[in-house]
C-alpha cells in the first residue's frame, strides 16, 4: 500500500515537470517569432530610374499584344526568317525558343535563347526578334511594365 501512495506523487510530479518544460518551450519560441517579426524592416523595392532597369514580369494583369495578334506575330517571323545555307547543306532542323522582354514602352530587348538548336539557326532566331516592331505593352496595375515573352521559331526544311 506504501508503495501506490508514493506512485501517484510521482506520477503527478513527472507530468507537471514535463508540462512546464513544455510551457517554456512554447514561451521562449512566441518570444523568438515576435521578436524577429518586430525587428524585421520593411522591404522598399527602389524604382529604376529607366525602363530598361526594371525587373520584367512573367504574368501580368494583360500581357504584351503583337499588332494584330500572334498569329502576325508567327506570319512576321515566317517571312523574315532566313535559313542559313549551310544549316541547310548540313540538314539541321529544329525548334528554337527565344525569351525576349517586352518594354514598358513596347519595345523588344533583352534577347536570349532559352533552348537552342545550332549557333546559326538561333542566331537567325535572335535577329528576327530584334527586329520585331513595337508591341502595345503589358500592364500591371493600369501601368505599362516590362514583361518577359518567349516564342517558339521552327526551322523545318520542306
Amino acid at each position: 500500500m506504501k508503495a501506490k501512495k508514493t506512485l501517484i506523487p510521482l506520477a503527478a510530479l513527472k507530468i507537471l515537470s514535463v508540462l512546464s518544460v513544455l510551457f517554456v518551450v512554447i514561451a521562449l519560441s512566441a518570444c523568438a517569432t515576435r521578436k524577429k517579426v518586430l525587428t524585421q524592416q520593411p522591404v522598399v523595392r527602389e524604382k529604376a530610374s529607366s525602363p530598361e532597369q526594371e525587373e520584367p514580369f512573367v504574368v501580368v494583369e494583360e500581357m504584351p499584344m503583337f499588332p494584330g495578334g500572334d498569329s502576325t506575330l508567327h506570319a512576321f517571323i515566317s517571312k523574315n526568317i532566313k535559313y542559313p545555307e549551310s544549316a541547310k547543306t548540313n540538314k539541321i532542323q529544329g525548334k528554337v525558343i527565344v525569351r525576349f522582354c517586352v518594354t514598358s514602352i513596347g519595345g523588344v530587348d533583352r534577347i536570349s535563347v532559352l533552348r537552342g538548336v545550332n549557333p546559326e539557326l538561333d542566331a537567325e532566331a535572335a535577329r528576327v526578334i530584334a527586329s520585331l516592331p513595337a508591341f502595345k505593352p503589358g500592364k500591371q496595375g493600369g501601368k505599362p511594365v516590362p514583361v518577359w515573352f518567349m516564342v517558339p521559331i521552327d526551322f523545318s526544311l520542306k
